[in-house]
Formats: structure tokens, C-alpha cells, sequence
């Protein structure tokens, strides 16, 4: 079905999104900063960052999953109403 291979591949997507981000969050991070005296400061700054971004990103990828689902009630749910009133 065209829905489903869609959501695969936008789950895909996302996917990638979350690993492009983490390499580019890790890419910023150069080892030169270890020897400044705000490291542990930036660290935990940029570690809330990265938390935040996960936690957000695990939301929408629960909320996608919940709309799937819903989507595929409704679709099944449609289909065996429209088989019973023939």
C-alpha cells in the first residue's frame, strides 16, 4: 500500500534527520575546547541540547507511530463497515 511505503519512507527520513544532526552536533565539538576553562559549562550546555533534541525527536517519531496506527484502525475499520452494509 502507498501510505504505508510512504510512512516508511518519511520514518526513513527521519532517521537520517536524527544521524545527520548527531554528526554535525559531534563535528562541533573540537577536542581543542577540552583545555578551556568553561569546558564543563559548554559541555553540559550543549549536552542539554542534545537531549532536547532527542527527547523531541523520540516524541514525534511516538506521535507518527500513534498516528499510524489510528490511520489504520479507521482504514480497517471503514473497510469491514463497507463490507456489511452490501
Amino acid at each position: 500500500m502507498d501510505l504505508f511505503t510512504n510512512l516508511e519512507q518519511f520514518l526513513r527520513q527521519v532517521s537520517e534527520l536524527q544521524r545527520g544532526v548527531f554528526t554535525s552536533w559531534t563535528s562541533m565539538m573540537p577536542m581543542q575546547s577540552i583545555n578551556t576553562p568553561n569546558f564543563r559549562e559548554n559541555f553540559d550546555k550543549t549536552l542539554k541540547f542534545q537531549e532536547t533534541t532527542i527527547t523531541n525527536s523520540l516524541e514525534f517519531q511516538a506521535l507518527l507511530a500513534r498516528m499510524s496506527l489510528e490511520s489504520q484502525k479507521q482504514f480497517w475499520e471503514s473497510y469491514f463497515n463497507m463490507l456489511r452494509k452490501m
